[in-house]
């Protein structure tokens, strides 16, 4: 069983961790050839788009994979019943927001650039409609072709972006037909405006490869209306636990660039990204272990699967916690100009808020398979309010530092991960024996960075890395070693 979920997860994971090796290879291309301001831009509307995916979602791909191994339901008329579902939404948000560009743009305070909501509009277009086909890769177990689709859209949204850039000081191009594309984008757009026009490209290209599947398996003969309804019961509270995720992420920085400045938000932004190698890790994760848990349950061995899968994601996320907040400097050095430095010290306090999101996230299996997605929806509700209150707090407190935004997330990933266990604890969390290990190791390593950070010196944080592995490597022995074996 272990054998063949790593086989799974080591093919996802080349398709998650190649685009994003590339995305951080641009990460320092972007710091140095953007002004923080322009920086600032970039990851605004990021942060924007994200809130528009997760309501458009609608929670499907969970909805799809919890249906899809139900008893008594067909396979296509799932799939069939919701692509078309997210269609009609994703297409209704379409015709609505080109007719509501102009007050978007003046209430986003984008005047100036709405060339850059009206190519949002088609990357999320594109995006959302490619949700269930790529979630059907994965549940019928085909992680080659997921890994494809997602490596050749990063390779031809890298191509566009350096094409872009570097076509201004190109003698070879100059006069031809790619030159004339290139004066034909910049005529419209500024440099920004080239990443968002390459991945609007990159976002139509996956929804080319999907085509087939779409076309293949979706009948519309096949669209049920009560199964449709129950999808759609299932999903919305999903679809509101996926905002909540959205706020709690991106609130941050939407607000720092109004209420604080262009220039700190750009900063804050590039130290986040370094912070988000942890989300790449969760990512991994959940690509190969989720349909894992919607198969088992019900097995006389879930429950044992669950503890010890869960623990090693635990034990991990730790080390890997460890390995880049006791080498912050190399990596941020590696990875971001030294204009954006200054906001580096956010990095250990997201990327553990980070971790708590991902325990989250595996324990939230369990209110999904009994159906009470709502569950999810009310703590991540309690989330956000956290969330609020502290980026409130930064906004009325008169040049208040950035890290109140950073705690935040902390405090409210935290506490979201501590009320789930509270309520979860006697009907499905009691397998849970290990808890008092659990504490140990977050204290360990929270402890070691937080000695590395202040001593900083490089050999004394290598010494206490490479001294970590060890003790954790002897507490784990058997563990370790059994996960080797199966």
């Amino acid at each position: 069983m272990y054998k063949k979920l790593a086989k799974q997860t080591i093919i996802y994971s080349i398709g998650s961790i190649l685009p994003k090796i590339i995305n951080y290879a641009f990460l320092k291309f972007f710091t140095i050839s953007l002004k923080r301001e322009e920086f600032s831009l970039y990851t605004d509307m990021y942060a924007l788009s994200f809130l528009v995916i997760g309501f458009l979602s609608f929670g499907l791909e969970n909805t799809y994979f919890r249906f899809l191994y139900k008893k008594n339901y067909n396979q296509e008329t799932i799939f069939s019943t919701g692509v078309i579902i997210q269609l009609f939404i994703t297409s209704f948000f379409l015709i609505i927001s080109v007719n509501s560009i102009k007050y978007l743009i003046s209430i986003a305070g984008y005047q100036d650039h709405p060339e850059y909501f009206f190519m949002f509009f088609l990357i999320i277009f594109f995006d959302t409609i490619c949700i269930l086909p790529m979630a059907w890769l994965r549940a019928n177990e085909k992680p080659f072709k997921h890994t494809v689709i997602n490596i050749i859209n990063i390779l031809i949204q890298s191509f566009l972006i350096i094409y872009m850039f570097f076509s201004p000081n190109n003698l070879y191009i100059k006069g031809t037909f790619l030159f004339f594309i290139f004066e034909w984008i910049n005529s419209f757009t500024d440099r920004t405006g080239y990443i968002f026009f390459a991945n609007m490209i990159s976002s139509l290209s996956n929804l080319f490869l999907v085509l087939p599947i779409l076309l293949k398996k979706v009948i519309l003969k096949k669209f049920n209306k009560i199964i449709a309804k129950e999808m759609l019961n299932y999903g919305i509270p999903i679809m509101l636990g996926t905002i909540a995720f959205s706020i709690n992420e991106n609130l941050d920085k939407i607000l720092i660039k109004r209420w604080g400045s262009d220039e700190i938000n750009g900063s804050y932004s590039a130290c986040y990204k370094i912070a988000a190698f942890m989300s790449l890790y969760i990512r991994v994760f959940r690509l190969g272990i989720e349909p894992f848990f919607f198969k088992k349950y019900g097995d006389s061995d879930a429950k044992y699967y669950y503890e010890e899968i869960n623990y090693m994601f635990i034990l991990f996320g730790l080390i890997f916690y460890v390995l880049i907040c006791g080498n912050i400097p190399m990596f941020i050095e590696f990875f971001i100009d030294q204009k954006y430095h200054f906001a580096m010290s956010i990095i250990p306090i997201i990327m553990m808020g980070n971790l708590f999101l991902g325990i989250y996230t595996n324990l939230s299996i369990f209110y999904k398979v009994i159906d009470k997605p709502i569950i999810g929806t009310y703590i991540s509700l309690i989330g956000v309010l956290i969330t609020f209150l502290f980026n409130i707090i930064f906004i009325l407190i008169p040049n208040s530092s950035f890290m109140i935004p950073a705690w935040g997330t902390l405090a409210s990933y935290g506490c979201m991960l501590i009320i789930l266990y509270i309520w979860g604890k006697e009907k499905f969390f009691k397998f849970f024996r290990k808890i008092r290990n659990i504490i140990i190791h977050f204290l360990f390593a929270i402890f070691l960075v937080f000695m590395i950070n202040n001593k900083k010196e490089i050999m004394f944080s290598f010494f206490f890395q490479f001294l970590y592995l060890i003790i954790v490597f002897f507490i784990e022995k058997k563990r370790l070693i059994n996960l080797i074996k199966y």
